[in-house]
């Protein structure tokens, strides 16, 4: 039964994916599952272009292309996601492999590959059902390029602590020659790549009058653009900043709480609740981690923990919470490290986990079946110890999301359940009914978790209790048989 419900999540999660791709709704962002792609840490299939390629140096390009990516799409899809976000692949300064260091907006990095290369993987990604959105850096260009010597067109770096942006000179794009070149660049790259949207880096850094006028200028030349925002300073990320139009932001604080509750058992999840009450119940992107943070799995080992488990457990948190869950490549594997030489280092394909990339599929599948998890409304129900219920819910659908942080087998009662309906587990195939005092029982192991359905208590299954039955009694008839032959065969004289 249980290989049964998992083997038609995929088969829906396959087909939806495959129509998604021509939705016309820029509001389907929402519904998203983003891989996030360090493109020169990401894979190295085209060593013709490794000219600058030091993998001994954690400051110089390790190979990572666009042919790397295109490889990996059937990969990438199988794991569920409906979108990758590329790092900035715009032509760089030498070394510049994280893509801050902007010679030239409107060409490809040699060391990734061409414009031609860009448009196969959009074209081979969009005929797998997977969008795909590209780093912009509209604050900083490299110190060799043009602007860089007019202080016209220039500012005072106040970001310089920043990873990468030491070599990166300040934009000022209250100039007409800057704001210019970068509404032309974005129209580039959307007019000849046929990309999703942009991932715009350190919004809080723009202009709020420039950072405007940007989102509502990519959106008229393509209305269906995503859009997402990255945050290199969370204190200067006004209210100003997050209606400027960009529907997905990051919030490194949401993040830190999700690390340190599942990284410490016995912490219920409802402190990550909170913590988002706190925000103002913002929506955005959701991370655990990124390529400017530890890896989670770090951070798992040190606290004494199974990194299978407990990211289990953050998985569910991600992808059922409000927001749309990003993910950094080889959190699948999952890869470890907390210097910047191993958190960037090119993924690890070899070491994956099976049982960890089963049910990324697998979460992924729950999630794209059940629109609600990513529209409806959500609730802490309530919390036993270190577990925590909740509930995304609308007019049409409600469910349940139940996960234990705690040592030992913990429960929580649910009332609010509609009359005549059951629970039924979709990832352990768990089935709750009413007892005795009108109340639903759910109860899960310990650094585990379940997702529940509502759905009509039909009572019990006779049809699949019948074939249990019937099996067993083949099986009964046939050790009996066995043995009346093993019995003549004993009793016959020699």
């Amino acid at each position: 039964m249980k290989k049964l419900v998992t083997l038609v999540l995929i088969i829906f999660l396959l087909l939806g994916s495959a129509t998604s791709i021509h939705a016309e709704e820029a509001d389907g962002v929402k519904e998203q599952v983003i891989y996030s792609i360090f493109v020169d840490r990401f894979n190295n299939i085209d060593r013709s272009r490794d000219k600058q390629v030091d993998i001994d140096d954690p400051n110089a390009y390790h190979g990572g292309d666009i042919q790397g990516i295109i490889d990996k799409l059937d990969y990438i899809k199988e794991l569920g996601f409906t979108t990758i976000s590329l790092s900035s692949i715009m032509e760089n300064s030498p070394n510049g492999y994280h893509g801050y260091w902007i010679e030239d907006f409107f060409k490809v990095e040699e060391e990734f590959g061409t414009l031609e290369d860009v448009r196969k993987l959009v074209n081979e990604a969009h005929e797998k059902g997977i969008k795909v959105i590209l780093e912009f850096v509209p604050n900083y260009v490299s110190e060799d390029h043009p602007f860089a010597d007019d202080s016209s067109k220039t500012k005072s770096n106040t970001t310089t602590d920043a990873l990468w942006l030491d070599g990166a000179v300040t934009l000022n794009q209250e100039n007409e020659d800057v704001k210019k070149m970068l509404l032309e660049a974005a129209d580039f790259w959307l007019n000849e790549t046929d990309i999703d949207g942009f991932q715009l880096h350190a919004i809080e850094q723009s202009s709020i009058t420039f950072l405007k006028e940007f989102v509502n200028h990519v959106k008229e030349v393509k209305p269906t653009i995503y859009l997402t925002g990255t945050v290199l300073n969370p204190d200067k990320l006004t209210e100003e900043y997050l209606d400027a139009g960009i529907p997905l932001v990051e919030y490194a604080p949401l993040q830190e709480a999700m690390v340190n509750v599942l990284t410490n058992v016995g912490t219920p999840p409802s402190d990550i609740y909170k913590k988002w009450e706190e925000s103002g119940k913002r929506t955005g992107l959701v991370y655990i981690d990124n390529k400017f943070t530890d890896r989670f799995t770090r951070k798992i080992v040190e606290s004494g923990q199974n990194p299978l488990t407990t990211w289990k457990l953050a998985l569910a948190y991600l992808y059922t919470t409000p927001g749309v869950p990003l993910i950094y490549q080889g959190s699948e594997i999952p890869m470890d490290g907390d210097t910047q030489e191993e958190v960037q280092q090119l993924v690890q394909f070899n070491n994956s986990d099976p049982d960890l990339h089963d049910f990324f599929n697998k979460i992924a599948a729950i999630r794209t079946q059940f629109p609600v998890l990513s529209h409806g409304k959500f609730e802490l129900v309530d919390s036993n110890g270190a577990m925590s219920v909740f509930k995304r819910y609308d007019d049409n659908e409600t469910m349940f999301i139940a996960i234990n942080n705690d040592v030992k087998t913990r429960s929580v009662l649910v009332e609010d359940v509609p009359e005549g309906m059951q629970l039924t587990g979709l990832i352990g195939d768990d089935i709750v009914r009413k007892n005795d005092d009108e109340k639903y029982k759910i109860g899960v192991d310990r650094e585990s978790v379940e997702i529940y359905i509502t759905e009509k208590d039909t009572g019990l299954n006779w049809v699949y209790i019948g074939m249990i039955v019937g099996v067993f009694l083949i099986f009964v008839l046939f050790i009996i048989m066995l043995s009346l032959k093993q019995r003549r065969r004993d009793q016959k004289p020699l």
